[in-house]
């Protein structure tokens, strides 16, 4: 891959999408001279695979759509990555970038913070951070046929982040969420997953949402010495 034209893309590139795809990584973004070494040609499944793009529209898949900011971040990454033939991967790599996760801050109030990311705020509907705020809680993870005996925990959780004084309208949405014959705990999952991808790439995204194969045990990935609680009331 020439030189110049990494250091084309990367002077394309917004701060907004260095952000997204590098967070914690400063400006300007560096590479190392030792990814430009000659090597062998690539063969025709390594360039096909280079060419494939790293992020595909979710909004088919989840019932969220990620905010307009995010699609317009991706759609400008798609462009580049069509102009010059790089992916993101080969961008990893030359820019001798490896994944530096950030600590997850949770204030008083139930907000979400990734700190190391320029404490960028993750958002996301109450009653997704009640059962995101359960998974945290529970490093070994929970099947979701089993979140249902978690219902106490939920309550007081979800009673927390909202501050609302009306036990019968919060135990309605905690019965909703954990109906076994719905589907609340598929939609409330997805929407975590999207507000993390709504921030950060979905490369680094997936060790802070909810991941697992479907009726096994789900979990978050992250390290719980980077979950950061700023009050013992969760």
């Amino acid at each position: 891959m020439k030189r110049i034209v990494i250091e084309r893309l990367l002077d394309e590139l917004t701060p907004d999408i260095r952000a997204y795809l590098f967070p914690g990584l400063p400006a300007p973004l560096v590479f190392r001279e030792e990814s430009f070494a000659p090597a062998p040609a690539p063969s025709r499944t390594s360039r096909s695979r280079t060419a494939r793009l790293e992020t595909r529209t979710p909004a088919a898949l989840e019932p969220d759509a990620l905010d307009p900011r995010t699609e317009q971040i991706l759609a400008e990454i798609r462009r580049l990555q069509e102009k010059y033939g790089v992916s993101i991967e080969d961008l990893d790599i030359i820019l001798g970038y490896t994944v530096r996760l950030s600590h997850l801050s949770i204030t008083h109030s139930g907000r979400i913070y990734l700190s190391d990311y320029d404490n960028v705020e993750v958002k996301m509907p109450n009653i997704s951070k009640a059962l995101y705020f359960l998974f945290l809680r529970h490093p070994e993870g929970l099947r979701f046929k089993d979140v249902a005996d978690h219902k106490p925990e939920l309550l007081q959780i979800y009673q927390l982040i909202t501050g609302r004084d009306d036990p019968d309208e919060i135990e309605k949405s905690i019965d909703l969420l954990v109906d076994p014959l719905g589907n609340g705990l598929n939609v409330n999952a997805s929407r975590i997953k999207t507000a993390f991808k709504n921030v950060i790439s979905d490369r680094i995204a997936r060790f802070y949402y909810l991941n697992g194969p479907a009726g096994e045990e789900k979990k978050v990935p992250l390290d719980r010495d980077l979950v950061i609680w700023n009050s013992d009331r969760y």
